[in-house]
């Protein structure tokens, strides 16, 4: 099958230069090029803005080169690697696959339970499933598809699409490649004072006939309002697929967001993540990052702290084994007098995996009485390698602001002690390294996720060496 060919038959002829009549909720299989900026609009029904919007990041994308390894936050990464040239777009639905790709305790109709106030999950860039509880509708929650949220909140997603520094279409190649062909977006909205009962769950994934992907996710929390967002990916590609994802998180004055990123693809993705938060007076963001699959995954991870009182917490882990290879770069920026973040990335590598952490606390002038701390833990468990970079960068005077990093394999003291207890080294290992993840992993909302994520790091160790 040649690249852009329909891969079902109701797709037919919805190759690379339109897409042929089909309707939303069919197949739609397309080449990488002009065109298909075009047919996606086409196949949503898309207000001119949005499709002017498209056409302009696709200008763009065409103009831009690929990130060059001299470039500071690329040096690290083999993006030559990556699978740049061969790239399709597939919108194709699969409802009951994408249900039973769920974690057990996500509610779903498979898994009914009351754990949550709503979830949306997109299979192969489509939505696949949605449900929300009627005390969130009756305050005017949000959690849709980005798509249907182009004819229901237009003005709204208008006034903040791609803002942030870092998600804007030229930040680079792939924020421009996401501006330009997103399909299968994520949109959770929560208005003034509303204040959800449980978390909110978003679950993005691709199969066997997924292809590259483009997702979208705008959160928009206002003025006094309270959002928890669980948000996961999974992926099952047998060959190598690309990843361009963008992610906006706005908190308005007052706010309160915790929003969980957990990242679970398959072996064979290439994962470019960039990941924008803008805070503003009085709000809150405690957000959760952690890596666990694919193959290669570069993640931007900016937080912009913008008026007085703005406050974020960000931690996060990962758990590299094999060939796996994660960089990440962080960025706190803070914008305004009187504001404060703290960061805590702690990374687990095992086998030949590699990790990079680049962060940077930046201080404008003006931005007195700023508190901004970041630290960076790597632990060795095999031959791998950890890059700990962080860094300060202080334009004001009167601020308290620090950073630091660790790499260390763990301590054979511990480890002979929890031995001359009857505890075999491997698990003597395993619960070392539990420990070291446990103050990330009790940011986790959920009870049944945590247990999840307990149950993953002991999995890895099975298969270590005895």
């Amino acid at each position: 099958m040649s690249m852009g060919e329909s891969v079902d038959q109701r797709g037919k002829g919805a190759g690379g230069n339109g897409n042929g009549g089909v309707a939303r909720g069919e197949m739609l299989t397309l080449e990488v090029n002009a065109a298909a900026v075009e047919a996606v609009s086409d196949y949503y029904d898309e207000p001119e803005w949005m499709r002017a919007a498209r056409r302009e990041a696709w200008t763009l994308y065409e103009r831009l080169d690929w990130p060059h390894a001299r470039e500071e936050a690329w040096r690290r990464l083999p993006l030559t690697r990556y699978p740049l040239a061969e790239r399709r777009l597939a919108i194709a639905p699969n409802p009951v696959q994408a249900l039973r790709a769920l974690p057990a305790c996500w509610l779903s109709p498979l898994a009914p339970q009351t754990q949550a106030s709503g979830i949306v999950v997109h299979q192969n860039g489509a939505m696949a499933y949605q449900d929300l509880e009627a005390h969130a509708a009756k305050q005017g929650v949000v959690l849709t598809d980005l798509h249907a949220a182009l004819h229901t909140h237009e003005n709204l997603i208008r006034r903040y699409w791609m803002q942030g520094m870092t998600a804007r279409p030229d930040f680079n190649k792939f924020t421009a490649l996401n501006a330009a062909l997103w399909h299968g977006g994520t949109f959770v909205y929560v208005p003034a004072g509303a204040r959800p009962l449980r978390p909110l769950q978003a679950m993005v994934g691709y199969d066997d006939q997924g292809s590259t992907g483009i997702h979208h996710t705008l959160i928009v929390v206002e003025k006094g309002a309270r959002l928890t967002l669980i948000q996961d990916r999974r992926s099952r590609e047998f060959l190598p697929e690309l990843n361009a994802e963008v992610v906006e998180i706005y908190a308005e004055e007052g706010a309160w967001v915790r929003y969980v990123s957990l990242q679970h693809w398959g072996e064979q993705r290439y994962s470019v993540s960039v990941q924008n938060a803008r805070v503003a007076r009085d709000a809150n963001l405690l957000w959760v990052n952690i890596a666990l699959g694919g193959s290669m995954t570069k993640d931007f991870l900016r937080t912009d702290l913008l008026a007085p009182g703005a406050r974020g917490l960000m931690q996060g882990f990962t758990f590299a084994m094999g060939e796996q290879f994660v960089d990440q770069s962080t960025y706190q920026l803070h914008g305004a007098p009187h504001t404060f973040s703290d960061l805590l990335f702690r990374n687990v590598l095992r086998d030949q995996a590699k990790t990079v952490f680049y962060g940077m606390i930046r201080v404008e002038p003006g931005a007195q009485g700023t508190q901004g701390y970041q630290a960076n833990h790597n632990l060795l468990l095999g031959e791998g390698r950890a890059h700990a970079i962080p860094g300060l960068e202080i334009a004001a005077n009167d601020v308290q602001c620090s950073h630091g990093a660790t790499v260390s394999r763990l301590d054979e003291e511990q480890l002979f002690y929890l031995q001359a207890r009857g505890i075999a080294r491997p698990d003597a290992e395993q619960l070392l390294v539990q420990g070291f993840l446990r103050p990330i992993i009790e940011r986790v909302p959920l009870a049944c996720m945590r247990e999840g994520l307990d149950a993953e790091i002991a999995q890895r160790f099975r298969t270590l060496p005895q």
